[in-house]
């Protein structure tokens, strides 16, 4: 059954705890890691599926996701490169940059789901908590892609007949030879603040899904 988004956001405030779901409403996710030069480096706990989870319309799972941030300038070269030692866990993520219009503080984004290769915005936003305007959240996308190493079979069927999960249409994998393993490079389109978001895609049959897993990221600024 194919759930519509309507009814996900209304799942979603249920199990947060919340009465009536708030128009506009804007979440927080759990944490959002700070990587400076003096800091560049830390481990992220995520879900198996949780920058593409088949059961919420193939959309990233915000809270089950982990989430980074850092600054920098117009023209640098950024690397982020993402590492797990978790057998047939593939790490995906996707940057956005938060500049002149967006009015909200950065710890919050606008969905309890989010799109993997698409800006995130939302005027008028909200707290979910408690209804106060917020200003306008306005993530533009800047870079994404996800580990295109190790997939059981390619994209497809599996050996046991259980459908494996397909890229995004217009997503980027990286291949470097390395399951679970990948790095991201882009040029800073602008100075500023960024936000990222890293989650897990397309696990190996019978994967725990019940807790998070640690992904090692680390974030540089390239000469």
């Amino acid at each position: 059954m194919k759930l519509n988004r309507k009814f996900i956001n209304v799942l979603a405030f249920a199990i947060a705890g919340l009465a009536m779901p708030v128009a506009n409403a804007a979440t927080k996710p759990v944490r959002i890691v700070k990587f400076t030069p003096s800091a560049p480096k830390s481990i992220l706990k995520v879900k198996r599926a949780s920058w593409r989870d088949p059961l919420f319309g193939n959309m990233g799972w915000t809270h089950s996701s982990d989430w980074g941030k850092f600054s920098t300038t117009k023209g640098k070269v950024i690397k982020i490169k993402l590492v797990t030692q978790v057998p047939g866990l593939h790490p995906g993520i996707t940057v956005w940059h938060r500049g002149a219009d967006d009015t909200a503080p950065d710890n919050y984004v606008v969905d309890h789901f989010y799109p993997q290769n698409a800006n995130f915005f939302e005027a008028g936003a909200k707290d979910e908590a408690n209804g106060k305007n917020i200003g306008t959240i306005s993530m533009r996308i800047i870079a994404h892609g996800y580990d295109n190493d190790g997939h059981t079979n390619g994209y497809g069927v599996d050996d046991n007949g259980n459908t494996i999960l397909k890229p995004p249409a217009g997503t980027k994998g990286i291949k470097d030879n390395v399951p679970g393993q990948m790095v991201l490079t882009f040029k800073a389109p602008k100075s500023g603040n960024y936000q990222f978001v890293v989650g897990g895609f397309n696990p190996i049959k019978a994967f725990d899904g019940k807790n998070k897993h640690e992904i090692t990221a680390t974030v540089s600024v390239l000469p």
